[in-house]
C-alpha cells in the first residue's frame, strides 16, 4: 500500500505528464513540425505518452531506491531554480550579442508558449531520468564495492555529458570554438540541474529548465530579433 508520501510522488509526476501531453497534444494539431527535429516523422504525442512511461519507471526506481525524489512542496527549488536559470540565460544573452547565433533558433510566441514546457519535459527524461536509473542500476551492479555518494556523482558526471554532445548536431559549425562553447556551456547547465535533482527532485529540475526555456528561448527570443537582426 501507497503511503502517503508515495502517492504525493507520484501524484506530482502523473500531474506533470499530463501538463506535457495536454501542450502537445494542442501545438501538435496545427504546428505538428515544429517537432519535427526532434521527433523526426513520428507523432509526437505518440513520443510524449511513450516517454511518460519511460520517466515513470525511471523515476520510481530512482525514488523507490532512495537516490532522487520527484517532488518536493517547500518551494525552496523553484526560487532556487528561477535564480539559477536566470543566471544562465544572462551569460547565454551575453555570448549572444557577441556570437550572434543564427536568426531562426527560437520558436516564437505564441507558439512558444506551448512548445517549450513540453519539450522542456522530453528533455528531462530522455537526458536526465532515465540515463541516470539506468547508469545508477548498471554501474551499481558492475561495481558494487563503490561507495554510494561516489557512485552517484559518477553517473551525474556521465549523464551531463548526453545533452551537450545531442545538442552540437544543431550548430552550425559543432568544430570550432563557438561550438565549444556551446557544448561547456550545455554541460554546466546539465550539472546544475542534476544538482538540483539530488537536492528538491524532479519537478524544481524541470522548472530549472522551463525558467531557462522563457529567459532565452521566449522573452530573449524575441528581443534579440528587434535588437541583432
Amino acid at each position: 500500500m501507497l503511503t502517503i508520501e508515495r502517492r504525493g510522488q507520484y501524484a506530482a509526476f502523473a500531474a506533470l505528464s499530463l501538463w506535457a501531453v495536454g501542450l502537445t497534444g494542442i501545438l501538435a494539431r496545427s504546428h505538428a513540425i515544429l517537432f519535427q527535429p526532434y521527433f523526426g516523422d513520428a507523432d509526437p504525442r505518440l513520443m510524449v505518452l511513450t516517454l511518460i512511461g519511460a520517466g515513470g519507471v525511471s523515476l520510481h526506481q530512482l525514488y523507490a531506491r532512495g537516490w532522487f525524489d520527484i517532488f518536493k512542496a517547500d518551494g525552496r527549488g523553484a526560487a532556487f531554480s528561477a535564480t539559477l536559470a536566470a543566471l544562465f540565460a544572462a551569460e547565454a544573452i551575453a555570448a549572444d550579442l557577441i556570437i550572434r547565433f543564427r536568426q531562426d533558433m527560437n520558436v516564437l510566441p505564441p507558439q512558444a508558449l506551448w512548445f517549450y514546457p513540453a519539450m522542456a519535459y522530453v528533455a528531462e527524461i530522455v537526458f536526465h531520468a532515465l540515463p541516470m536509473a539506468s547508469l545508477l542500476i548498471f554501474l551499481g551492479a558492475l561495481f558494487k564495492h563503490l561507495r554510494a555518494a561516489r557512485l552517484l556523482w559518477v553517473c551525474i558526471v556521465l549523464t551531463s555529458l548526453l545533452e551537450p554532445t545531442f545538442q552540437l548536431r544543431f550548430a552550425e559549425n559543432p568544430i570550432s570554438w563557438v561550438g565549444g562553447y556551446l557544448w561547456i556551456h550545455v554541460f554546466a547547465f546539465n550539472l546544475i540541474q542534476l544538482y538540483v535533482f539530488r537536492r528538491y527532485g524532479f519537478v524544481a529540475m524541470y522548472l530549472l529548465r522551463c525558467f531557462y526555456y522563457v529567459y532565452w528561448h521566449i522573452v530573449w527570443g524575441f528581443v534579440r530579433l528587434q535588437v541583432l537582426f
